[in-house]
C-alpha cells in the first residue's frame, strides 16, 4: 500500500509540475530538483502558495515572488530549522511589526493569515522552500542592486 501510494505522489507531482511553465514560476527542474518535487511540501505549494507567490516578473501578480522570499528569509534565518520556524510562524500570523520584505510589502500590502493550512503541512511547505534550488530570473539582480544598494 505505500508503494502504490508514493507511485501515486510521484505521478501527481510529475503530472502537475509538466503542465505549467517551471521557469515561470520560478522552479528550476533539472534532476535532483525534480526528485524534489515529490516533496510532501510540494503539493502544498502548487495548491496553497503557488497561485500568489510563482511570478515570472516583478510587474504582476499579488505578492512577492518565491525565490524573493525564500532569498531574504534565508538572509535573515540562515538555518534550516530557524528558516522552516520563521515560514510557519509569518503564514500563521503575518506580524507587520517583523516584516522582513517592507518593499513587498509596500507594494503587494502584509500578507494574510493562512489559517487554512494545518501545523503539519505548513512545516512541509517551509521544508520544501528550503531545500529547493528556485531559480531566479535574469531581472532580479538589477532589482535587488536597485533596492539594497549590492547585488544580491
Amino acid at each position: 500500500m505505500k508503494i502504490r501510494e508514493g507511485i501515486a505522489v510521484i505521478l501527481l507531482a510529475i503530472a502537475v509540475m509538466s503542465c505549467s511553465d517551471h521557469e515561470q514560476h520560478g522552479i528550476n527542474l533539472e534532476p535532483s530538483a525534480l526528485a524534489k518535487a515529490t516533496h510532501p511540501g510540494a503539493r502544498v505549494y502548487q495548491s496553497a502558495c503557488m497561485s500568489c507567490h510563482a511570478l515570472a516578473t516583478k510587474e504582476e501578480g499579488v505578492a512577492p515572488p518565491l525565490f524573493g522570499v525564500k532569498d531574504h528569509v534565508l538572509k535573515a534565518y540562515p538555518e534550516r530549522a530557524a528558516f522552516i520556524q520563521r515560514i510557519v510562524a509569518w503564514v500563521q500570523a503575518p506580524n507587520p511589526q517583523d516584516v522582513l520584505m517592507p518593499g513587498a510589502v509596500k507594494k503587494f500590502g502584509l500578507m494574510p493569515a493562512q489559517t487554512q493550512l494545518s501545523e503539519a503541512d505548513l512545516q512541509a511547505v517551509a521544508e520544501f522552500i528550503y531545500d529547493t534550488d528556485l531559480t531566479k530570473p535574469d531581472w532580479y539582480a538589477a532589482h535587488y542592486q536597485a533596492e539594497h544598494g549590492k547585488k544580491p
